[in-house]
């Protein structure tokens, strides 16, 4: 802070000292230009007076005298060959050819030739102005030409006064710089507090600053940053807490899927094992068992090929394969399958005759079967299939679904806490809601607790492109 301080008062005392000089300069020219043109603007008037005057003088030379003590302006008439005719200052016999000084030279281009140089002669700087103009039928120049020395005396007096003004300024400054840089050190003194605080993980600052628009920005600046560290804060929390919920996840997965495969495997293991035993069994013991392993087979078959499925939705190595079909049909002999595996239950079909849909023939028996497996497994009354107003029903009188669980029923393995894992390892749902995506349509369901549960989508059209 005392560098950042000294360094202020350094840079105020560089900037009011090349102020002072800078001021002094454009003074000096101000102040030069507006006397030379005040001083050329004056000899030019007495130029114009003069050349109405020359031709009736007689003693040119003695009205040059009278002129200069007159006005204190130095008069000098040349003729078109340079030669001095008159001149209020020197015996014009002793002077040299004036035909090529520059404000002579400039006088025959120009209504009036000026120009500024220092006189030996005089020992002063001197302002020359010449016009050229004819008198008794001969070319003349007229040259009248005044001291300018004063412009330095009077720059000289303005640089006292300007000297005292801004030193009296630059002890102001300084004590304004002195006061300005605490304030400054103040300032920061808060920021590097807040920003500590912000290092330590405490996002709750109360940083203010009207001193200046800058630290303003400044204090709203940390501000922002505090609260976009606060917001990333809570997000790497629920990130971390929705790693370690999807690590738990992924834990219950392989004990269920470790369960689930257990339980057919060891049904398979049972059987074979008894068989093998008993190799004199009777052939409807043998049938009976060799059933039951191709049972539980299966089962294991159809676990790996959602597992499998699922996976190529999700890393979209999928396409369909489309074609035109009728939905009633395939409805129809989905439901049959249901009917003998479950000849208990009562599956009922409100379908038209015939309903054409183009889409992947393979992938809607999928959905209507899981739909139809899982209104199975959570129902024990009678399931319904049905179409209305172009979209498809699965119904259900089971146990129904809770509101916070119907969004998430979709999620691969997501199974409700109530319920148990069964072969589907929670992929069936999951798998109905990637194909209908396929198929630009979704799943929609509407359930109440006690009541049942309506799975429903909107049939693809016979004309869609997919």
């Amino acid at each position: 802070m005392l560098m950042l301080h000294q360094h202020i008062i350094r840079s105020f005392i560089a900037l009011f000292i090349a102020t002072l000089l800078l001021c002094g300069i454009v003074s000096y020219v101000a102040i030069q230009n507006d006397n030379m043109e005040h001083y050329q603007s004056r000899l030019e008037s007495h130029i114009q007076i003069l050349v109405r005057e020359l031709p009736e003088m007689d003693d040119l030379n003695a009205f040059a005298k009278r002129f200069k003590e007159a006005t204190q302006i130095r008069f000098t008439l040349i003729d078109a060959k340079g030669a001095v005719i008159a001149d209020s200052d020197h015996d014009k016999e002793t002077m040299d050819n004036h035909l090529h000084r520059e404000e002579i030279l400039k006088s025959e281009k120009m209504p009036f030739g000026t120009s500024s140089r220092f006189s030996d002669t005089l020992g002063s700087t001197l302002l020359y102005v010449a016009h050229r103009f004819s008198m008794h039928d001969q070319t003349y120049f007229l040259r009248l030409a005044i001291n300018i020395d004063t412009i330095m005396h009077n720059f000289y007096a303005l640089w006292t006064k300007l000297t005292l003004i801004f030193g009296s300024a630059l002890l102001a400054g300084l004590y304004g710089a002195y006061l300005f840089s605490k304030k400054i050190r103040q300032e920061i003194d808060k920021i590097v507090e807040n920003l500590q605080q912000i290092a330590d993980k405490e996002y709750r600052i109360t940083i203010s600053s009207h001193f200046s628009l800058e630290f303003f920005e400044i204090a709203n600046y940390l501000k922002k940053l505090a609260a976009k560290l606060e917001k990333r804060a809570k997000q790497k929390r629920k990130y971390t807490a929705k790693i370690k919920l999807i690590s738990q996840q992924r834990s219950d997965v392989i004990s269920a899927i470790s369960h689930e495969f257990k339980n057919p495997i060891a049904s398979i293991v049972g059987y074979a094992q008894t068989l093998l035993d008993d190799p004199n069994a009777n052939m409807q013991i043998k049938e009976r068992f060799l059933g039951k392993i191709a049972q539980n087979a299966q089962k294991i078959s159809t676990m790996i090929d959602r597992l499998t499925l699922t996976t190529k939705f999700e890393n979209g190595d999928f396409t369909a394969q489309n074609s035109t079909f009728d939905i009633v049909k395939v409805l129809n002999d989905v439901a049959q399958s249901f009917r003998e595996k479950n000849p208990s239950r009562n599956i009922v079909c409100a379908l038209p005759e015939t309903y054409s849909i183009y889409a992947d023939r393979t992938m809607m028996e999928i959905v209507v079967s899981n739909l139809i497996d899982n209104a199975l497994k959570y129902s024990d009354d009678t399931i319904s299939l049905s179409i209305e107003e172009d979209v498809l029903h699965v119904k259900d009188q089971g146990i129904g679904i809770k509101e916070e669980e119907i969004e998430k029923i979709t999620h691969k393995f997501y199974r409700s806490n109530s319920h148990s894992w069964d072969n589907s390892m929670g992929l069936g749902l999951a798998l109905v809601s990637y194909i209908l995506k396929l198929h630009n349509t979704s799943l929609e369901i509407q359930s109440s607790l006690g009541v049942g549960s309506d799975f429903s989508f909107k049939l693809p059209s016979n004309n869609s492109v997919l």
